[in-house]
């Protein structure tokens, strides 16, 4: 819902660039297919996040389910974040917006987006004993999707 309530986009199987807006296949099964899903941090990097920056505290590591939510504009990405904030199924734990004029993009090689730490607190949530987990919701301007790879902080 809230990437169709803002012309949100997600990458594509269709190829590297590729992105497919999520009010064309919100109701299309076989266009739906083609929404590259972003996949569950791994293992071993997630060990590795803990120990070296979480000082072995587990409560702490909030992005091992992702997914970005990309955007042409900013308008557009306001959008999304405000359907997120006032979602009455979520409970939203932090907000990072790494395109405030604060935020030194220096520090990422210039990459830049909002990063939104949040738990599911819905009906369905609660009856699966997800609504304890605390997810990452990343909100990305287009312009800045090929600074994003697959391999992330992989070295």
């Amino acid at each position: 819902e809230w990437a169709g309530a803002s012309f949100g986009m997600f990458k594509s199987v269709d190829g590297p660039g590729a992105l497919i807006r999520w009010s064309d296949v919100q109701h299309n099964e076989s266009l739906r297919k083609k929404v590259k899903w972003t996949r569950m941090k791994a293992h071993g990097r997630t060990i590795e996040k803990l120990m070296r920056s979480y000082n072995d505290s587990p409560s702490r590591v909030v992005d091992i389910a992702r997914q970005c939510v990309i955007f042409d504009n900013m308008t557009d990405l306001k959008k999304c974040l405000e359907t997120i904030i006032f979602d009455e199924n979520v409970a939203i734990k932090r907000v990072k917006n790494r395109y405030s004029t604060k935020y030194d993009a220096e520090a990422t090689g210039g990459y830049r987006d909002v990063s939104i730490n949040l738990r599911l607190v819905s009906q369905q949530a609660q009856a699966l004993g997800a609504e304890l987990h605390i997810v990452e919701v990343q909100l990305l301007l287009r312009e800045y999707v090929h600074m994003k790879t697959e391999a992330g902080h992989e070295r």
